[in-house]
């Protein structure tokens, strides 16, 4: 059965977005790894760049902590006597009788510590921007080859716009909010934890006031997060619509400036970017609010301690150095405090983009791949009863109970008004879409068991628009071919009637198309794709509405390359232009879905019906 598919699966939960995304993580975990070590002794080295101010203090002022200051042994914390520990032996490194000689030894370790917290530093952000690009490309890899191997359907329900919104805008803001900010967050929550050491090695008392500061934060980020997702989905789906705008103007320009609608283009494009300012107008408000708010509880609780070290100190319960050192502490925590609470406060945006990105990573293609490799086509194509539609939810049918047997060696066309199935009929046989009733067998095989790599290889397709990149013409005459040489490009632009103004081009073979193949005209850019249809040596041709958009004198030319094409090969032939399937050996004429008449040209005309009638009417309109 033909299936569509479905945007209604649940959003995904915070926990499922950061799961998949650590499956990108897993192919350079070791350059996670690597960067983890080199992020802790950054922080180790920043922390030590702290805490070398009590020694300083000491030295310079003589504040050295009288024995009724310090505490016994026995009443020691274990990071209290961590924390002396560490200082005596600084202190024995440095310290001399000569105070100058002390000063320099000091002024040299000073310099180490910051040396060597700058070359960890350096080498930490150089391995964090090869581990998040790395990821992020991996990612953009993954949704472009997940897109490209979807079914037709979900392109015709979908907005090119959007699609490379998801590929740009929202891989990007998933690198920014999730994967950098986990680094950054791994790396500036390490260095809170290591000045909370050193707090707490100084008094306990006084830490615990900063956790009511801290308690505070929590409440403020906690009813900030509430908004900030709200906000953050309303700001992804404002990008994605002016990128969608932007991407359909730019396709149609030309129809744009034909009729004179440059002033609806830029209305609907302003329209689109007041949205998108509108709500991060909002999602910037509370963004920029949580870590001040956060900052001003901190600044709080500093005041605090400033108050209430003054009574330790002069209650003899702790030195002047140490609460130097506290405070300085204290100050340095609070820059890791606001990266963290800003990445916390743009992880939500970061969560929608993520749900984005892997909504459709977790789509299938509703035309599945077979098993059966396929490589050479031997006796026919058949429809046995056929009914298609496109949208499955309606009752509507395209194509109705269709019976068909398309014979290797013969030339078919397929005729009939605007919308009568003949498009749909191509699109079937290619396997763009699967049938909803009946089936369609080639060689008695079933069209769903086949390996659609080996299965399409059999077709040379040549469109009513066709596609040309924006390269070379020898590379859009072997788009897609691994193996070919110079003489089979010539030999196929010849057979297709452009060899010749490919010769009078600027740089023949290597001349560049353009954007869509802007450089060249529509005949000549129908018979440069005749040449990448044929070069292939496919077992089946199929031309659809190939000249209806050509001129006189370009049809003549193309029809000529198509007839060079066509021998001894299999064609389907869709056209509107009668006069150009006139010696084609069977003719099937479409009306409505089914098909209503079918034999050669003179048959048509002899049974006067449907065929004959689009036939006269041609006929009298070229007259």
């Amino acid at each position: 059965m033909h299936t569509s598919y479905k945007n209604t699966e649940p959003k995904k939960s915070t926990f499922n977005i950061l799961k998949h995304t650590w499956q990108f993580v897993l192919p350079v975990k070791g350059l996670f790894i690597l960067s983890l070590i080199l992020n802790f002794f950054f922080s180790l080295f920043s922390v030590l760049s702290i805490t070398l101010i009590k020694p300083i203090i000491e030295i310079i002022f003589d504040t050295s902590a009288t024995t009724e200051q310090k505490k016994q042994p026995e009443n020691l914390t274990f990071l209290e006597q961590l924390k002396d520990d560490v200082f005596s032996y600084v202190q024995d490194v440095i310290t001399v009788s000569d105070t100058s000689e002390t000063l320099f030894r000091f002024g040299v370790l000073v310099f180490l510590v910051f040396l060597l917290k700058n070359i960890f530093k350096l080498s930490g952000n150089i391995v964090n921007c090869k581990f998040e690009e790395s990821v992020i490309k991996d990612v953009r890899d993954t949704i472009f080859k997940k897109i490209s191997s979807l079914s037709l359907d979900f392109f015709n329900r979908s907005k090119l716009g959007n699609l490379m919104s998801i590929i740009t805008n929202d891989v990007t803001i998933v690198n920014q909010t999730v994967i950098n900010a986990t680094t950054s967050t791994l790396r500036e929550g390490l260095q809170i934890l290591l000045f909370l050491a050193v707090l707490f090695s100084i008094s306990v008392k006084l830490t615990l006031i900063t956790f009511v500061a801290g308690l505070a934060i929590l409440g403020i980020i906690r009813i900030a997060l509430k908004y900030l997702k709200r906000y953050a989905s309303r700001m992804q789906e404002a990008m994605a619509d002016f990128t969608s705008t932007m991407s359909e103007i730019l396709s149609g320009i030309r129809v744009v400036k034909a009729f004179v609608a440059e002033k609806n283009a830029n209305a609907r494009f302003r329209n689109d970017t007041k949205n998108y300012v509108v709500s991060s107008v909002k999602h910037t408000k509370i963004t920029s609010l949580v870590p001040i708010l956060s900052e001003l509880a901190a600044i709080c609780a500093l005041v605090v301690v400033l108050v209430q070290g003054g009574l330790l100190i002069s209650q003899g319960e702790i030195p002047s150095a140490d609460l130097m050192l506290f405070l300085f502490a204290l100050f340095s925590i609070m820059a890791p405090i606001i990266v963290v609470t800003n990445n916390i406060a743009g992880f939500q945006r970061g969560i929608v983009a993520g749900n984005r990105i892997f909504r459709i990573l977790d789509l299938e293609p509703s035309v599945q791949d077979g098993d059966i490799e396929f490589s050479h086509f031997q006796n026919s194509i058949e429809f046995k009863n056929v009914s298609f539609k496109y949208d499955t939810e309606r009752e509507d049918y395209v194509l109705k109970n269709i019976n068909l047997k398309i014979e290797k060696g013969k030339q078919i066309a397929l005729v009939g008004a605007s919308g009568s199935g003949k498009s749909t009929i191509l699109d079937l046989i290619v396997r763009f879409y699967d049938v909803c009733d009946g089936s369609i067998l080639i060689d008695g095989i079933d069209l769903r068991k086949l390996k659609l790599s080996s299965y399409r290889k059999l077709f040379g397709i040549v469109s009513q628009e066709n596609i040309l990149f924006n390269d070379t013409i020898k590379a859009n005459i072997t788009y897609g071919l691994q193996d070919f040489d110079e003489q089979d490009v010539i030999q196929a632009s010849k057979n297709a009637n452009c060899y010749n103004f490919i010769q009078n081009m600027p740089n023949k073979f290597e001349t560049h198309l353009g954007d869509r193949g802007v450089n060249v005209s529509g005949g000549e850019r129908q018979r440069i794709a005749i040449a990448r249809a044929i070069i292939r040596n496919p077992d089946i041709l199929i031309f659809d509405e190939a000249t209806s958009a050509l001129d006189a004198e370009s049809e003549k030319i193309v029809q000529e390359a198509i007839n060079n094409s066509l021998k001894n090969k299999t064609a389907i032939i869709v056209a509107h232009r009668l006069s150009t399937v006139i010696n084609c050996d069977e003719i099937i004429v479409f009306e409505n879905g089914e098909i209503v008449e079918r034999g050669t040209h003179q048959q048509l005309i002899d049974k006067d019906g449907t065929y004959k009638k689009l036939y006269e009417l041609q006929f009298k309109a070229n007259n």
